[in-house]
Parts: C-alpha cells; structure tokens; sequence
C-alpha cells in the first residue's frame, strides 16, 4: 500500500494554545521542545515524534480526523522506524477491536507477524495464518492492554474517527498520549477544533498532529 507524505513536522498541543497559532509554530516548537536524547537516524521522517513519545514503553492511539484513513498509514511508518531500532511493537486495529464484547485477553497464537520484523498485528485479520506468540509473562492480566503493555515495548492503538467509530475514543483514552491524523488541504480547522474538543472531553491526552499528504 503506498504511504502518503507525511509532514516531518510535530508539535505538542498545549490546552490553552490557539489551533490556528499551533498550525503556524509547529515546527519551531518542534525544534524548541526536542528533548536532548540521541535522534534517530537523519533519514527517519519520524524522528521528532519518535524523540517526543517513544523514550521508554508506550502506549500511543493514532486517531483519524474526520473523513482521514490515514491512521493505518501512520502506524505503520512509526512502527517499522521503531523496528530499525529494536523496539517490539504490536499495532492494534481497534476498528476489528470495538465489535468484540467483551474484548479478550490476547493468547499466544492471537498475533499475526506485521509488515516489518519486530512488528505483530492484533487483533488478527480473519483467515490469515497466526504466528506462534510466547508471553513473556504467565496469562492472568487485568485486561487487554495491560497484557501488550507486558509482551511488546511499545502498542500503536490504529483509531477511526470518532465521526466513523465514536466509541473508539473510550480505547484511545486509555493510551499514554494521542496524535490526530489531518489530511492537508482536505481536513478543516473546524473539524480540527471538534475533534480535539471532542476527545479531550473523553479523556483522551492529545500530544500533537500530524500531517498528512
């Protein structure tokens, strides 16, 4: 699948920030707030976001704005630049998430290997072949994520929008940090506004966006 161009630019969303400022500053704020850990490589074209939310473990939802598909595209990128470094990554399609109700712990067939190594892919699309996945701890966890939070460094949670899926933000809440998906010249500052208000309101800790194509 061809991955739209994605801007190199990321900026924190700070809650009393102007949308239309924050679009203008991105990429000096960018600049201003990188921490002083070691960057990726230079070629990485998600080098500030990756310094920004992936210095440790991390639980990251990657939210569709409006009419964008772009999410998918995101997670992968990310995920196959978190690979190169030796990161285990599971990215989550919780799109195939939200129908199961109850949502049930991950066992250790329930992965399908990702388009890069070092990556899985949960839940598993129907009628693919499932790759033999070994907990590193015994079963029993609380929930879901706590079990991928346990078994992968980092857990790419792939949401629609909340116009497509609305309960979607109930399992992007749950992440450590949030980033929109906006689709440049095609995703409008209004819609921009509704969705952050949208998903602040549910809980949801937006970190920043990005653009896309």
């Amino acid at each position: 699948r061809k991955h739209p161009h994605m801007s190199k630019n990321f900026a924190v969303l700070g809650k009393s920030a102007v949308l239309s400022k924050f679009m203008d500053r991105a990429s000096a704020a960018s600049k201003r707030d990188s921490p002083p850990a070691s960057p990726p490589a230079p070629s990485c074209e998600y080098a500030e976001l990756i310094q920004k939310l992936f210095n440790g473990p991390a639980v990251v939802a990657i939210i569709g704005v409006g009419s964008s598909e772009g999410a998918a595209d995101i997670c992968e990128g990310i995920a196959l630049e978190l690979s190169r470094l030796g990161r285990r990554v599971v990215l989550v399609s919780v799109h195939r998430l939200l129908p199961m109700n109850p949502i049930t712990l991950p066992d250790e067939k329930s992965f399908m290997p990702g388009p890069s190594r070092n990556v899985w892919l949960w839940p598993s699309p129907v009628g693919q072949q499932i790759e033999f996945f070994k907990p590193r701890s015994p079963a029993g966890a609380e929930n879901w994520l706590d079990a991928l939070r346990r078994n992968f460094d980092v857990v790419l949670l792939d949401c629609p929008s909340t116009e497509t899926a609305p309960l979607s933000a109930a399992i992007a809440a749950r992440a450590d940090a949030a980033v929109l998906a906006v689709e440049a010249g095609l995703t409008s500052k209004n819609q921009i506004v509704r969705d952050q208000r949208a998903h602040q309101l549910s809980g949801v800790n937006l970190a920043g966006c990005i653009l896309i194509k």
